[in-house]
């Protein structure tokens, strides 16, 4: 009885379950015909000794093949041998990783080696191995086949190198042949160590909260972007704690209680190396996770253990004992100033001895680093006048911040030698100076003059608005002999906004560009906008006869920097509707910095045109009639200033960057002019009428009482 009725649950079920097959046969055939892809796969093949690098190599070709082909792509490790398919194959690697790579090598089928074409170079070349088709992507080591995937990517399918940040796709290439793909040579590049300083990032660590962090998806963003225009190094800085993050007031209310994330920083090391870029670190002892005093800083002689100390804490105890480059500036080690020392000190002969302890230190801990010094204006000065590290630091000359260097070598004394250049400034933090032309001219000056090649770093400030410059420079440090920096700046606006919008998108640049004269920018006009403001705050300790100078001082700079950056928005306008560009690149990178700075010169002049006003009034009798003009002007700029806001936080049109702009998270240098300012000014010369038109009534009080 109770096998009858266990029979007929099951025969129950069996029906239910083929009612059931039945009823989603249909969505199954729907889903296997959507997830079929025609056509021929591509097939990766990565060498049994391959690194990590490579690896991680072999995943970004298959995700750009996957984007550019929309065809099946799989990666494998490679196999005995390559057998005969109707399937594209890939082989990727160095002789040394890839064992199939090797033994085409050795039957002369390809010429790569350790030497050929050297270091970081590599080989795009298709062969037939008498079965099978097959495209090598080769290299003379992991970061040579690295460079070649890259090349090949960018140059034979299309991806946007910058595209995390450009938001650009590349055109769906359907039955897509490599076997077509052209022998060539990638070269390796003649600077061979390409470095990217991470500092100023404020906008760029605010995107998320926590902030003053990187969230991993903008760090690896910026990474890949950099390893794709050549760039095979960064240097961590903000990330490490900075002192203005944990002393300076706008700073602890953004963020309150900050300390630096070891865990974060140890995950954006790790993530850096994977993509083969190498960790620079600056030993300067400043850093959050343990810092010096400011006394202790300034005062090598009395306190050069704890110094020494702390070199070692960060090499034994931190994440900071992974990196690979490390650096040191004869200056102030908390702060970026000179070292003034509070001890009698002669800093030259500090620094002499500061470079032969770090040097013994990192001899112990760090044998196989390669060591920087890195001299701003003081330590450029000390170098021409008997500073002297140890024999293997690169010496590394600092530009003034706009491509131009101040002070030149009066020799290079035998040390190899480098440069430090800005892609931006912290002058221009928010709106960029674009200027190929001349990092080609400079740069290829301190090439011929210095022999300048050993190392380059490159300050982008916060990354994203100074893209134009970033690129250049990587191409320039690649091959300076064929870089040209007119030809690039073309081809750039060319790539991204077409042929028809590209004059126009130069010529708003080069009009920003003639703008930023005298070292100035965005962020160096918002602190003359803090000065004037002060002065008609009627603020305390202000000296008049000083702030007349500068209001004299900046009154024809503005009219000049003013007239271009107009040029620059209407330049900018007409490339508008002509634009063949993806994710509103155009609008975001061309036009809206333009008008973010017209709009911000605009609110200045009105409070410059107050302030002689004022000034006038101040001097020349107390006429009324200033006054009540300098009121007047207060309502246009509070408009001004609605307008500054509003542009601000719509910000960019491409979504992912809202909030870029929002001034109460972006970088608090100069502070940002609020509205509370306008009616403190407004409530001031209130008071300076008021306080007029008692002295005026007191006066012909007295004239009636003679």
């Amino acid at each position: 009885m109770q096998s009858t009725i266990k029979i007929r649950k099951i025969k129950k079920y069996f029906a239910i379950g083929i009612y059931y097959i039945k009823l989603i046969s249909p969505l199954l055939c729907i889903i296997l015909l959507c997830s079929f892809q025609p056509g021929k796969k591509y097939i990766i093949y990565y060498g049994k000794n391959s690194s990590a690098v490579e690896r991680a190599t072999c995943e970004d070709l298959k995700n750009d093949l996957k984007e550019a082909t929309h065809a099946n792509v799989m990666v494998k490790v490679e196999p005995e041998d390559i057998a005969p398919s109707g399937d594209y194959r890939i082989l990727v690697g160095s002789r040394a990783s890839n064992r199939l790579m090797d033994l085409l090598a050795k039957k002369d089928l390809i010429n790569i080696s350790s030497i050929q074409p050297g270091p970081q170079g590599g080989l795009i070349q298709v062969i037939n191995n008498g079965k099978q088709k097959i495209l090598l992507l080769a290299g003379s080591d992991a970061e040579g086949a690295q460079n070649a995937v890259y090349d090949f990517c960018s140059k034979d399918f299309g991806i946007d190198p910058l595209s995390y940040w450009t938001g650009y796709k590349p055109a769906v290439r359907k039955n897509y042949n490599p076997y077509n793909t052209s022998a060539r040579i990638v070269d390796p590049p003649v600077v061979p160590t390409i470095c990217y300083f991470e500092n100023d990032v404020d906008e760029l660590a605010n995107l998320h909260k926590p902030y003053l962090e990187y969230d991993m998806e903008t760090w690896k963003g910026m990474v890949n972007s950099l390893r794709r225009i050549h760039y095979n190094a960064i240097q961590l800085f903000d990330m490490l704690g900075r002192a203005e993050f944990f002393t300076r007031e706008p700073y602890k209310k953004l963020r309150p209680n900050y300390h630096t994330n070891l865990k974060l920083v140890d995950s954006l090391i790790d993530y850096a190396h994977l993509k083969g870029m190498k960790i620079q670190i600056d030993l300067s002892p400043g850093y959050e996770m343990k810092s010096l005093t400011d006394s202790e800083a300034v005062c090598w002689t009395q306190y050069k253990q704890k110094w020494i100390d702390t070199w070692v804490y960060y090499l034994t105890k931190t994440p900071l004992g992974k990196a690979d480059i490390f650096s040191l500036r004869p200056r102030n080690q908390v702060w970026d100033r000179a070292y003034v020392s509070s001890c009698g000190e002669n800093k030259t002969e500090v620094f002499n001895e500061v470079y032969a302890a770090l040097d013994s230190v990192l001899d112990i801990y760090k044998p196989d680093a390669q060591k920087l010094c890195i001299c701003y204006d003081d330590g450029m000065e000390m170098f021409n006048h008997g500073f002297n590290p140890p024999k293997d630091f690169t010496v590394v000359w600092s530009d003034d911040g706009y491509g131009d260097f101040n002070s030149l070598p009066a020799s290079t004394k035998g040390y190899h030698f480098g440069t430090y250049m800005h892609a931006g400034f912290w002058k221009n933090h928010t709106v960029h100076d674009p200027y190929p032309e001349k990092i080609d001219s400079v740069l290829s000056y301190m090439l011929k003059r210095y022999n300048a090649k050993s190392y380059i770093d490159v300050n982008g400030q916060t990354f994203r608005p100074f893209l134009l410059n970033l690129e250049a420079f990587g191409d320039w440090a690649y091959d300076p002999h064929a870089f040209n920096g007119e030809r690039f700046y073309h081809a750039w606006a060319v790539n991204y906004f077409g042929k028809v919008c590209a004059p126009f998108a130069m010529s708003s640049m080069k009009a920003l560009h003639r703008a930023q004269f005298a070292r100035n920018g965005y962020v160096e006009n918002l602190s003359e906008i803090k000065r004037l403001i002060g002065f008609l705050q009627g603020g305390k300790g202000i000296n008049n006869q000083i702030m007349s100078d500068f209001i004299n001082k900046i009154s024809s700079d503005l009219v000049k920097r003013s007239s271009l950056v107009e040029t620059a928005v209407e330049e900018a306008s007409l490339g508008l509707p002509k634009a063949k560009d993806q994710a509103d690149f155009y609008f975001d990178y061309i036009y809206l910095p333009a008008l973010m700075y017209h709009e911000l010169l605009d609110f200045e002049n009105t409070l410059l045109v107050a302030a002689h006003l004022k000034w006038d009034y101040i001097t020349g009798g107390h006429e009324k009639g200033k006054l009540v003009a300098a009121k007047k002007l207060m309502l246009n700029a509070s408009v001004q200033l609605k307008l500054i806001y509003k542009t601000s936080l719509q910000g960019d049109k491409n979504r992912k960057w809202a909030t870029w702009y929002d001034p109460v998270k972006r970088r608090p240098n100069n502070g940002f002019p609020t509205p509370h300012m306008i009616t403190s000014i407004e409530q001031n010369l209130d008071r300076l009428e008021k306080l007029n038109n008692r002295q005026r009534r007191q006066e012909r009080t007295e004239r009636s009482c003679r």
